[in-house]
C-alpha cells in the first residue's frame, strides 16, 4: 500500500503540473487573442458617461481586434457589483471591465469589498476625461451656480441632488461642491448617471453635478440647466456654460477620468494589444469628434502611466474621502 508521504507528494505534483498546463494554455491562448466575442462590462445602467464612452469606443475596436467587443451593463452597488463580475473572471481578455474615479473611490466608501482594486485588477490604459457640470432643473429658481448655492444656504438639508451611487464621481463632485460652497443638501444615490439625470428632469431630485458625457444629452434638449463647469475653463461644447472660477467658486475643480481593466494576471501580450488597439482608436479624429460633442476629452495612457497614475489617485482619494465624505 503507498504511503501516505507518497500520496502527498504524488498529489502535489499533480497540482504543479495542472498549474504549469494552464499557463501554458493561457500564454497560447494570448498569442492568438482575440478568437471569440469580449465583453465590455459597465458596472452602471445604460446612458450614463461610461456607457456612452464604452460604446463610441467598442465599435471601432471591435473593428479593429475582428472581434464583436459587446457592452454589459451590470449596475447596482455604485459599480462594485460589476467591477466584482471582472475581478473573479478568468484572465483570458475576454472580460474587461470600463469604469472611471468611482473605482478608486469606492473602495474607501462601499466597504467591504469582494475584491482590492489594487490587486485584483490588471490597470490596461486611461481612455478619456470628462469635466463635470452643476445642472439643475428648469423649474429650480437658479439661474447661476451663486443663486443655487444661495438656494440651498436659505433651505439647509431641503436641496437634493442624484448620483451614480455612493462614492460615483458625480457623488463625490457633489459633495465637493457642498464642502466648497458650505452648504448642507441630501444625496440621493441612483443606479447609474443616466438614472439620477433622468431623476432630475423629473424633479426627483434638484441638480446634478454629473459629467458632461452624462448630462450633455439632456442640457442640449433643453430638460436641464447647466450653471457652471467644474474647472478653471469653459468648454468647447458648452461655450456659454462659465467655469467654476467665473461663477465665483475657483476650488471647485472636479474632472472624471475615464480607464478600461482586465482581471489580476491578465497575460502582458493581450494587455499590449488591447492598449495598442486603444491607442489607435483614441488618435481616429471621427471617435474624437463623436466624444467632444459629449464633453469627453481622449486622454489615452500607456499600461505602465495609468498604472502609476492609478495607485496615486489611490492614495490621493484615501487622504481627501474623510474631508468630502462624511
Amino acid at each position: 500500500m503507498p504511503s501516505i508521504l507518497y500520496l502527498t507528494r504524488r498529489a502535489l505534483l499533480g497540482a504543479a503540473a495542472a498549474l504549469v498546463s494552464s499557463a501554458a494554455l493561457i500564454a497560447n491562448a494570448a498569442t492568438d487573442y482575440p478568437v471569440r466575442p469580449i465583453k465590455l462590462v459597465v458596472p452602471f445602467a445604460p446612458g450614463g458617461g461610461t456607457d456612452i464612452i464604452a460604446r463610441v469606443l467598442s465599435e471601432k475596436l471591435s473593428t479593429k481586434l475582428g472581434q464583436t467587443v459587446l457592452v454589459i451593463n451590470t449596475p447596482g452597488a455604485g459599480g462594485t457589483i460589476g467591477g466584482a463580475s471582472v475581478a473573479k473572471a478568468e484572465p483570458d481578455g475576454y472580460t474587461l471591465l470600463m469604469w472611471h474615479v468611482g473605482m478608486i473611490s469606492s473602495a474607501h466608501t462601499n466597504k467591504p469589498l469582494p475584491y482590492d482594486p489594487l490587486k485584483d485588477f490588471t490597470p490596461i490604459a486611461q481612455v478619456a476625461t470628462a469635466a463635470n457640470l452643476v445642472a439643475v432643473n428648469p423649474q429650480v429658481p437658479a439661474r447661476s451656480l451663486k443663486e443655487l448655492v444661495a438656494l440651498a444656504k436659505s433651505k439647509p438639508g431641503e436641496l437634493n441632488y442624484g448620483s451614480s451611487g455612493i462614492g460615483g464621481a458625480d457623488h463625490l463632485s457633489g459633495e465637493l461642491l457642498s464642502q466648497v460652497a458650505q452648504i448642507r443638501t441630501t444625496h440621493v444615490p441612483y443606479k447609474g448617471g443616466s438614472l439620477s439625470t433622468v431623476a432630475v428632469v423629473a424633479g426627483e431630485v434638484q441638480y446634478v453635478t454629473g459629467s458632461a458625457s452624462q448630462v450633455m444629452s439632456m442640457v442640449k434638449a433643453g430638460r436641464l440647466r447647466p450653471l457652471a463647469v467644474m474647472q478653471k475653463q469653459r468648454i468647447a461644447s458648452l461655450p456659454d456654460v462659465p467655469g467654476a472660477a467665473e461663477a465665483g467658486f475657483p476650488e471647485l475643480e472636479y474632472k472624471t477620468w475615464f480607464a478600461l481593466w482586465g482581471p489580476a494576471r491578465l497575460p502582458p501580450e493581450i494587455v499590449a494589444r488591447l492598449s495598442a488597439a486603444l491607442k489607435e482608436v483614441l488618435a481616429r479624429e471621427d471617435i474624437r469628434a463623436q466624444l467632444d460633442k459629449g464633453g469627453v476629452e481622449p486622454a489615452y495612457s500607456t499600461p505602465q502611466e495609468f498604472d502609476a497614475m492609478f495607485r496615486s489617485e489611490h492614495t490621493r482619494w484615501n487622504r481627501l474621502l474623510a474631508d468630502i465624505i462624511k
